[in-house]
């Protein structure tokens, strides 16, 4: 587990972020300083709070409970993973990865999972929280897409795939057994796991929403929330789905009930947003914006 707030980085680790972001500088990860900024909603709103992140951000893993998070960032040269300290908005530490990362997520008990997208083939790389170091690598049969931990804190989902098929792989990351696969639309391109851990969330670009079921593979329900989506979260107490539609300017989030499986609300979005995250609690959303030329989390109330 990690400590209250901060995290003990191994030498290896490079302190290449300062509270405001000021300068980026990573072995593996050269990209322009951030330039923090926020980006007017389509109803004129702000967030609550913007923290600078990396120009380049690519992706996030889950907010801790600790007020921490990891995010990944960098382009086809080089690519790292950048720890953010979300209560002052500095940098913690940074670690250079594979190029052919795509996603991260992370475990409440430390456990950093990247999937690998290479060619034709891909993996779920497990690294520890704490020393940034690999602790094992698992093979999939196609490039990874997308990753995240179960509410068990142990079942890692790594979406996988080419254009003609593409399926969930369920891997155990306290011994590295792949438990299963789930077969998913080939257009995926978000999945949440159900919080019973009985079934897979799996958004396409038409906003349709599968929901498959990890034994078996059956399609137990499809639902619409509305196009162009891009990313997919779930509350952690599993009532709620927070859909990203990324329309340009007009960008939103749409609040699906999983009961009815219909949508509540909509929120606004900022433009060029990536990805949206749910906190520990429930209580807020982390919206991640990206550009080659700057990155940043804004956030606001779920």
């Amino acid at each position: 587990m990690h400590g209250s707030g901060t995290r003990s980085i191994a030498a290896g680790f490079v302190s290449a972020l300062t509270a405001a972001f000021a300068a980026v500088v990573v072995a593996a990860c050269s990209s322009a300083a951030p330039i923090p900024r926020v980006t007017a909603t389509p109803s004129g709103g702000k967030p609550q709070q913007v923290f600078a992140a990396p120009a380049n951000l690519m992706a996030a893993a889950q907010p801790q409970p600790n007020g921490t998070l990891w995010v990944l960032a960098g382009d086809a040269a080089s690519k790292g993973l950048f720890d953010i300290n979300l209560a002052t908005g500095s940098g913690i530490g940074s670690i250079s990865v594979s190029n052919a990362a795509q996603s991260v997520t992370e475990s409440l008990d430390g456990v950093v999972g990247l999937a690998l997208g290479m060619g034709r083939a891909g993996a779920l790389e497990l690294l520890n929280g704490n020393t940034g170091k690999v602790i094992r690598t698992i093979p999939l049969g196609a490039p990874a897409r997308d990753v995240i931990v179960g509410s068990d804190g142990a079942t890692f989902y790594v979406l996988n795939g080419t254009s003609r098929a593409a399926s969930v792989t369920v891997v155990n990351s306290r011994n590295g057994t792949v438990q299963g696969t789930v077969p998913v639309p080939p257009d995926t391109v978000s999945i949440a796991p159900d919080a019973a851990g009985v079934g897979v969330y799996a958004l396409e670009p038409d906003g349709t929403i599968s929901q498959i079921a990890i034994a078996g593979g059956k399609i137990m329900s499809t639902f619409p929330v509305g196009s162009p989506a891009r990313s997919i979260a779930l509350s952690p107490d599993g009532s709620t789905l927070y859909v990203l539609k990324d329309a340009g300017a007009a960008a939103n989030v749409a609040v699906v009930n999983v009961a009815t499986q219909s949508v509540k609300q909509v929120l606004p979005a900022p433009a060029n947003c990536l990805q949206v995250l749910v906190s520990a609690d429930g209580s807020q959303l982390y919206q991640l914006v990206g550009t080659p030329s700057y990155g940043n989390i804004q956030v606001s109330a779920s």
